[in-house]
């Protein structure tokens, strides 16, 4: 996707989610009940809870990824603005493998994290309770820009990175693996969320459409088969990803 801009300054990006209240629409008070909430309070309460730590997980993430993201464009640009005859291709494979190295043991802690939050295995009574229409709390409005800055920078300059290194052949060849696999914990993370929370998804599809990037959520939940699980339970029509 070599259409993704480079990524804001991380304070402006870690700090965003406020904006997304206002794209989302109108939200009921933190642990208030919204009409047509089917939930329990007890049950909205434990969700709002939820959000708010995986928020505070990939929040924290971000933080850590997005100057290694920069880094990582940092070291590409220098390279192109060499003179052709100058550029070191093992030079650079020597400076950016380190960072995607760094990068995917933070992407791997946060999806083991992510993971750790349903530690009583009850993911199917989750996703039915979730599933309902409700109007998005801010704290799953939070979560979802949480997860918008993720997907907008990581996953983004992983993709600009893959199409950058197309003139450097040799460093491809020993970047481009790296990268490939550094989006899979990204995948995981996704789609951890999107079990746990479903109408998170619809508001990062949402946010996500706004930068015309709303085609990279649809992929991420058919490569983890998640529509298909939505679909068994009898819940796809409530994943709309970026619908009106």
């Amino acid at each position: 996707m070599s259409n993704v801009s480079p990524p804001q300054s991380p304070a402006s990006q870690v700090t965003s989610h406020s904006s997304a209240q206002g794209r989302a629409g109108a939200a009921p008070a933190q642990g208030q009940k919204a009409s047509g909430d089917t939930r329990t309070q007890k049950e909205i309460d434990a969700d709002n809870k939820l959000a708010d730590r995986l928020s505070q997980i990939i929040e924290s993430a971000n933080e850590q990824l997005l100057p290694i993201c920069e880094r990582m464009r940092k070291c590409i640009d220098n390279m192109f603005a060499q003179k052709e005859e100058d550029r070191d291709e093992q030079e650079l494979v020597k400076q950016v493998k380190p960072l995607i190295e760094e990068a995917d043991k933070i992407l791997n802690e946060t999806n083991g994290a992510i993971r750790g939050m349903d530690p009583e295995k009850q993911l199917t009574n989750r996703v039915k309770r979730n599933a309902q229409d409700h109007s998005a709390s801010p704290s799953e409005q939070r979560l979802a820009e949480a997860l918008k800055v993720l997907l907008e920078n990581v996953q983004g300059t992983i993709n600009w990175a893959k199409d950058k290194l197309d003139s450097f052949p040799k460093a491809k060849r020993d970047l481009g693996p790296l990268l490939d696999a550094l989006g899979q914990p990204i995948t995981q993370i996704v789609g951890g969320v999107g079990l746990l929370l479903t109408g998170v998804l619809n508001l990062l599809g949402n946010l996500l459409r706004g930068l015309g990037l709303d085609g990279l959520l649809k992929g991420i939940v058919g490569a983890i088969g998640l529509d298909k699980i939505y679909k068994g339970l009898g819940l796809d029509k409530w994943l709309q990803y970026g619908s009106n």
